[in-house]
């Protein structure tokens, strides 16, 4: 997969959000947000294979990921390998 996807979590994102320019896809959720949450607002806007990937950022322990903590945001990325 050739795009970057960014998982934000926030300690204080109130309103789930999505961002996806070019190559690029940001979803940004808060700490009180599930999955259920990111579905509800990835639904029709991205792929099901996208969704996937969230998805695997968002939970899936063998997944090789990268941890950020940016201010009031942790961001988790892909572990490039």
């Amino acid at each position: 997969m050739n795009l970057k996807i960014e998982l934000i979590v926030s300690d204080i994102c109130v309103i789930p959000s999505l961002a996806k320019e070019g190559e690029s896809i940001r979803v940004s959720i808060g700490i009180q947000h599930d999955f259920d949450d990111i579905l509800d607002l990835c639904a029709g806007k991205l792929s099901n294979d996208e969704i996937a990937f969230i998805y695997r950022l968002w939970g899936d322990d063998e997944f090789p990921r990268t941890f950020e903590r940016i201010g009031p945001d942790l961001k988790i990325t892909a572990r490039e390998i």
